[in-house]
């Protein structure tokens, strides 16, 4: 029986002193500067979004905020260099739902996405629109749906390449309408809008920011979000969801810090980074570039981020081959 004592008080001994270990950092946190991982090239959405963050959360946690992109492989790059990371709240990763996109178009990956990460905060969704040659016969998402139904394959949307966002979503509204269109691949979606532009494709799915000054000067019409519910800034634009029920595609960003990092790390961490969201001027930033601010609690996050992870496997096992895992 002593023996048991002994070894109950060997395991509160050492439980005793990793909880007071976990407090000390926590305490000191952060006490050098801390890296953001972006696995995205410098000046795309996901890096405008950092770099209009970076300063204000900096003052916030009072140690600098190192933007480290790394580029490569879809994202897998730098989501790799994160995962291998040491689990102290020195390294974050900032990425888009590409994240969940990744696992869904590979067959395996260098990191476990569930097992690896741990899930910190949501910054907020790019609302996407469905977006069409002025010159085609249709004015409305219900004129899109009728004219694909009675012209499959006729309608071709333009993308960022086979697996990006701008794909998926459509084979995901292929299979939510029951229509048929024909995806054509381009190397980055500026090429694409160039294309329907041009009248070379007919339509596309593409960020806000990137489709808006196309949209106002009336080289290309706007037919609907691909949000679940219409957003604040285009109040009169449709979402697909109101024609397609249950159809919901955002292109989100969120924040990762590394699985093991103490709790109480990640609640510092996620108190600095709402509090920056919070600020007016960061917000009135963000929305310039077309993000529509939603931060959540770690583990609303977490919901979030598995549920796409599932999200997005079906797409792929449901477009019957049109894109394979690579």
């Amino acid at each position: 029986m002593s023996h048991l004592y002994n070894r109950i008080g060997h395991y509160l001994a050492s439980t005793l002193l990793l909880t007071a270990a976990t407090l000390v950092v926590a305490a000191d946190y952060p006490t050098k500067p801390i890296t953001l991982i972006v696995p995205t090239g410098a000046g795309g959405g996901t890096d405008l979004v950092a770099r209009v963050m970076q300063k204000n959360l900096s003052d916030r946690l009072g140690q600098p905020i190192v933007i480290d992109n790394r580029v490569g492989a879809g994202g897998m790059i730098g989501t790799q260099a994160a995962a291998r990371s040491a689990p102290d709240g020195y390294t974050l990763m900032m990425s888009s739902n590409q994240f969940a996109i990744i696992s869904a178009t590979r067959k395996s990956t260098p990191y476990d996405p569930v097992k690896d990460f741990q899930p910190i905060t949501s910054v907020g969704v790019i609302p996407t629109v469905v977006v069409i040659n002025p010159s085609l016969p249709i004015d409305s998402l219900q004129d899109l749906i009728a004219y694909a139904k009675r012209n499959p394959d006729k309608l071709q949307y333009g993308s960022a390449g086979v697996g990006s966002p701008n794909h998926l979503f459509g084979e995901m509204f292929d299979k939510a309408a029951g229509v048929r269109t024909l995806h054509v691949p381009y190397t980055a979606i500026a090429q694409a809008l160039g294309a329907v532009v041009g009248g070379t494709i007919s339509m596309a799915y593409a960020s806000l920011p990137t489709v808006q000054g196309f949209i106002k000067a009336g080289k290309l019409k706007a037919l609907a979000v691909t949000s679940q519910q219409r957003v604040a800034s285009l109040p009169d634009l449709p979402a697909i969801a109101e024609a397609v029920p249950g159809y919901d595609a955002d292109i989100w960003l969120g924040i990762w810090g590394v699985a093991g990092t103490p709790p109480a790390v990640i609640q510092t961490i996620h108190a600095a980074l709402v509090a920056t969201m919070n600020d007016a001027d960061i917000k009135t930033r963000l929305a310039d570039l077309g993000l529509v601010v939603e931060p959540r609690s770690p583990a609303q996050f977490e919901v979030l981020v598995n549920n796409e992870l599932r999200k997005w496997a079906k797409v792929v096992d449901d477009s019957k081959g049109a894109i394979e895992r690579q």
